[in-house]
């Protein structure tokens, strides 16, 4: 064998040994999140989410992602309204609302909420819910939201319209989506706020709401019509952009939001929609109440005398999950019912409910919501209320809660000081609490036979864990 052989031979041998090249990863295809240019901005995590067990959780460390088989409800604080973000067990994801109210340290203490925005108000709500997102989504998901649901048309549920945007730090788009320095609606441009700036950086493939005014008109018609205007802007935007598809909530099915990538493993979950626009499921099959509240034409024609609030016109639904329950209510309440008997929208949906394991607070547990009735049907175990004034939650709504379920966990995104001392001058002692503020993550193990809730802190996007509860088992 020659020497040019024999070396030939051994650089083979060599080359054979060494590792194979690594392939650079593609950039990261999402459009990156655009940052107000507003001073002291909290830093932005780098390092990777870790996935360990998602019931194995440490205090101090990031909460484990969702994996498959679990559902997880996470109840997002941006501290300028409500949010909350769904992983169904299959890695379905529905948002609904997107908090988009204004800044509290933009308004002043005088007008504002009492309540700052988290984790400051460098950023809007709805940047902190794209972050947000963002981190927690999973792969499945491929970068988009599967159902955005607007619980109802208030501007702490979908996002405001002002022409103070600037002050804010807001951007606004033209009808192509490029970033103008002026609104024009006529035009089709919109302001991203709430759901407008959500669904501009993660695209939404279908958007569920309570419907037009021609289905049944409240207030809104006549207080904020820009508002409309712009959602309505953004949805043609995102149509065109996305292919979204926009529909008014089915009341009575379980056929409508559903899991999109393995349906058949998890056939014990199911999503009902259970009132929107005033109507309300009758507890049978599909069959819907239409007529508890007068009709569109009526209402349009006495919009002023009648003042049909817009918060009875939320999206209701429940969700469950093996023996798990869970109920979301929007805003409904029942305020002014001594003079109309329809203006209480909770009566009617208490018959057709029962218990569940938790719920969402309707209304952020404001004064004329939560009734009675309706926590008598429900008498939730634990309940999670998304705050963002100064008077939330209100002490005799507290009452009816703990009357209902005098073992109740409560569970507050944003507790002011004013609420504490408010909350103790009638007896309620806020200490009790689990959280009094945070991200509160519900995490359902698979088959739905118990939960935990886990408290994040908000100070930051590391999402790192302050309190554990659970696991509470389901009835």
């Amino acid at each position: 064998m020659s020497r040019a052989h024999i070396i030939s031979l051994l650089l083979l041998a060599i080359l054979a040994c060494q590792p194979e090249p690594v392939v650079p990863p593609e950039d990261d295809p999402a459009e990156p999140v655009e940052q107000p240019e507003r001073p002291g901005q909290p830093e932005t995590p780098t390092e990777n989410p870790p996935k360990p067990n998602p019931t194995e959780v440490t205090v101090g460390e990031p909460l484990p992602l969702w994996q498959e088989g679990y559902l997880d409800i996470h109840s997002i604080n941006g501290g300028r309204g409500e949010s909350f973000y769904y992983i169904m067990p299959d890695g379905t994801t529905m948002l609904v609302d997107a908090a988009g109210a204004a800044d509290f340290e933009t308004e002043g203490e005088a007008n504002g909420s009492g309540i700052y925005s988290r984790p400051s108000n460098t950023y809007s709500s709805g940047n902190v819910i794209v972050q947000y997102i963002k981190h927690f989504a999973p792969d499945v998901a491929n970068g988009h939201i599967d159902y955005f649901m607007t619980s109802h048309y208030h501007g702490d549920h979908m996002g405001i319209y002002t022409k103070k945007f600037a002050d804010y730090g807001w951007h606004v788009v033209d009808k192509n989506g490029t970033i103008t320095p002026s609104v024009n609606l006529d035009a089709g441009g919109f302001l991203l706020n709430g759901v407008s700036e959500v669904g501009y950086y993660i695209p939404i493939l279908r958007i569920i709401d309570r419907g037009d005014w021609a289905d049944r008109p409240s207030n809104v018609f006549l207080t904020a019509p820009l508002r409309m205007q712009n959602y309505l802007n953004f949805i043609d935007w995102s149509a065109k952009k996305h292919e979204t598809v926009r529909e008014k909530l089915a009341i009575g099915h379980n056929d409508q939001i559903v899991l999109k990538h393995d349906a058949n493993s998890y056939d014990a979950f199911s999503v009902r929609g259970i009132a929107a626009g005033g109507d309300i499921w009758t507890g049978s099959g599909n069959s819907v109440n239409t007529t508890y509240l007068p009709s569109s034409d009526q209402l349009m024609a006495n919009l002023e005398t009648l003042d049909p609030n817009e918060n009875i016109m939320s999206c209701v639904f429940t969700m469950s999950y093996g023996k798990f329950d869970w109920f979301s209510g929007g805003d409904i309440q029942y305020n002014g019912r001594s003079t109309i008997t329809w203006k209480d929208i909770d009566k009617p949906i208490s018959k057709v409910v029962g218990k569940v394991e938790a719920m969402k607070a309707c209304h952020h547990c404001a004064k004329y919501a939560n009734s009675s009735d309706l926590l008598n049907a429900l008498k939730p175990d634990n309940l999670i209320i998304g705050i963002w004034t100064k008077n939330q939650p209100n002490p005799d709504t507290m009452k009816r809660f703990f009357k209902a379920s005098p073992k109740l966990g409560v569970f507050a995104t944003n507790l002011s000081d004013i609420s504490v001392e408010n909350l103790k001058t009638e007896g309620i002692d806020a200490g009790s609490f689990l959280a009094r503020n945070g991200h509160i993550v519900l995490r359902v193990v698979p088959g739905g036979s118990s939960y935990y809730i886990y408290v994040l802190d908000d100070s930051d996007f590391k999402y790192r864990v302050l309190s554990i509860h659970g696991p509470f088992g389901c009835d």
